[in-house]
């Protein structure tokens, strides 16, 4: 009997490769599954009953190795679970089978066909019993791409690799291709991210050389077709990278792999994150007492530098959210985080007790709503001369730097340029690196202007102007040209604060404080000190105030040009043209033509990108008409 199921198992293997594509996991059973494999095999009707372990050993194995391991019958099967991403293929259909079912012939249909056929059966798929279940959430599909694989014999079936908005079972979702679209589908819910789906039919492998080089790709969010390949590689995880180096050194040391031990840099990465090392000696410490030789080798090599890459193994895990802010504008990210909820609410916030108060107590001298519009101007297009970089000015304790130290937090510590040192051979080497916000505080322009930042770089600084930043030429070969062109904020101390002395004359004091708008506090508040910075309540008294100002402009009337300067197109040149091309309104035209007056323009060829932004109307006009404006100007 033993050489008598030696000489079946192959055939027996081949025969269920054959038919389990083709046959309804639902409705069959493991007899059925028997008889069928006999049949197709063309021997006696009971010839298999004697084999039913091993049979239904082979109808495991091949179903593991194919992509529906988790279809019927649950003697072959895992539970059918909730998940977000699955492996669907859509069999095609023996001749035999074809005519004695209603099964459609899936020869002739399309991969875009055949995706539409699985996003209804998620969005609308029928339950047991035969009623809907509907789905509230719209589209539950997220992402989806069907690849076509051909058989030797020139007939074809498809993959579909799935990606939903919320975890669903696969059981309606095949009941409903099955009765309704009239389709065999086996479903895999071994894959358990969308990578894995999409690398089974997007790369070549031994065993299947030959990949759909023309896939059907859709997703909810409309984007086009997206690279297979960036598709199908795994996210880089810390904790999956070290299980998988000590899965390899465990089969290293038993001898079932030849692998040469290794440490790399990315592998003592993962350790850190995982780990959570925060220094070089914890480090040191965990390679000592848990690393393998190879680690406690290479570290031991690299000792000087593991600062360096405790921080680096930090800045790599951080990379994710770290692409996502630097994405978002400094605007949108302010909007954002005025939705939230205080986090300090439940116990009574301090610092939103802390800027009313000191609203309350400077409201003769101090408008919140200014300040916020000139916030939000600057933060908006940078500094220029129409968008002032707001400067707060008090004695001490006044509350001032209380205000807007959230700003360190709503942009991180590490993505905001702080005042520079004093005689400092190099202060603003670091503003061009990577920063999102400008905040000096208890910043003394005067005396920072005898050595440090000199009035021609605060005047282009402040400005949004090009100018050369000071570098050292040991490293670099030539300053670096920049344009500060973002957010910032300044806070000094009211007492002598303009007084010029030294390389600084009054009328370098003129044009430096034409590029500040003032707001002055007089009111000192001791028991500010200990305030907790909130960055939810500073970004909802911007925001508010800011609308607050907009909404007092509309109600203002707007501004007109004297009787006696002649018609708007012969004193700006071009500006009405390119206002009828952007369907500007006439009175916005007006406040836009007002302003280029008061900066000295003849014709629009002459005022920049930039110098628009900077205008108080461009700010004014609605989102569309900016962008309506925009594309004229380059038309």
């Amino acid at each position: 009997m033993e050489q008598s199921w030696n000489g079946l198992a192959a055939r027996v293997m081949g025969a269920a490769e054959e038919l389990l594509p083709n046959l309804d996991l639902e409705a069959v059973s493991l007899k059925d599954m028997r008889a069928k494999l006999t049949q197709h095999l063309g021997l006696d009707v009971d010839a298999l009953e004697a084999y039913k372990a091993e049979v239904t050993q082979i109808l495991q194995q091949t179903m593991q190795a194919s992509a529906f391991s988790e279809s019927l019958p649950p003697e072959l099967c895992s539970s059918d679970r909730a998940q977000m991403v699955y492996l669907c293929t859509i069999a095609r259909v023996l001749p035999g089978t074809l005519d004695t079912s209603d099964l459609a012939d899936i020869q002739q249909m399309s991969r875009e066909h055949i995706g539409n056929c699985v996003r209804d059966a998620f969005n609308d798929p029928l339950m047991e019993g035969g009623g809907r279940r509907g789905n509230a959430n719209g589209n539950i599909v997220k992402k989806l791409a069907v690849f076509q694989e051909a058989h030797e014999d020139g007939e074809r079936h498809f993959h579909v690799a799935v990606l939903l908005a919320l975890e669903r079972r696969w059981l309606p979702a095949k009941r409903t291709l099955r009765i309704r679209h009239r389709m065999a589908s086996h479903w895999s819910s071994s894959h358990k991210q969308f990578w894995s789906a999409v690398r089974y039919g997007a790369i070549a492998t031994c065993k299947k050389p030959v990949v759909d080089e023309a896939p059907y790709q859709w997703s909810a969010a409309g984007e086009g077709p997206w690279c297979l390949f960036e598709a199908s590689q795994e996210p880089w995880n810390a904790h999956a990278w070290r299980q998988r180096n000590e899965k390899a050194e465990r089969k290293r040391l038993c001898g079932e792999s030849k692998r040469k031990a290794k440490f790399t840099k990315l592998d003592l990465t993962a350790i850190i994150v995982a780990r959570g090392l925060k220094s070089p000696a914890d480090v040191m410490a965990y390679a000592q007492d848990h690393g393998t030789h190879k680690m406690q080798e290479w570290v031991c090599a690299n000792q000087r530098k593991l600062g360096e890459y405790v921080q680096e193994a930090f800045d790599w895990q951080e990379a994710r959210e770290a692409a996502k802010l630097e994405k978002e504008t400094e605007w949108a990210l302010l909007c954002r985080k005025a939705e939230e909820a205080c986090p300090y609410k439940a116990q009574g916030c301090g610092y939103a007790q802390a800027a009313q108060q000191f609203f309350a107590a400077n409201s003769k001298t101090l408008d919140a709503s200014e300040l916020a519009f000139a916030l939000r101007a600057v933060i908006v297009a940078g500094p220029s001369k129409t968008a002032r970089c707001p400067l707060i000015v008090g004695p001490s304790n006044s509350g001032k730097t209380t205000l807007v130290l959230p700003f360190d937090h709503l942009f991180g510590h590490s993505q905001v340029f702080h005042k520079p040192a004093l005689n400092s051979s190099f202060p603003l080497v670091n503003l061009s690196k990577n920063k999102r916000f400008l905040f000096f505080d208890d910043f003394r322009p005067i005396e920072y202007a005898q050595a440090t930042i000199d009035v021609s770089t605060f005047l282009s600084l402040f400005n949004g102007h090009p100018f050369e930043i000071r570098q050292s030429q040991a490293f670099k070969h030539g300053n670096e040209d920049f344009a500060w062109q973002k957010g910032c904020c300044l806070t000094a101390k009211d007492k002598e604060l303009w007084l010029p002395w030294g390389a600084v004359s009054e009328e370098d004091v003129h044009h430096m404080k034409n590029r500040t708008q003032v707001f002055t506090c007089h009111a000192v508040l001791k028991d500010l000190r200990r305030t907790e910075p909130c960055v939810p309540c500073m970004c909802q008294w911007i925001c508010e105030g800011a609308t607050q100002a907009d909404a007092r402009l509309a109600l203002q009337s707007l501004p007109t040009i004297e009787p006696s300067l002649p018609a708007l197109e012969s004193i700006v040149e071009g500006l009405a043209e390119l206002g009828a091309r952007a369907r500007i309104p006439k009175a916005k035209q007006e406040a836009l033509h007002v302003e280029l007056l008061q900066l000295g323009a003849v014709n629009v060829r002459e005022v920049g990108v930039s110098d628009w932004k900077g205008l108080n109307a461009f700010v004014q006009l609605l989102p569309f008409e900016q962008r309506r404006f925009l594309q004229a100007l380059s038309a």
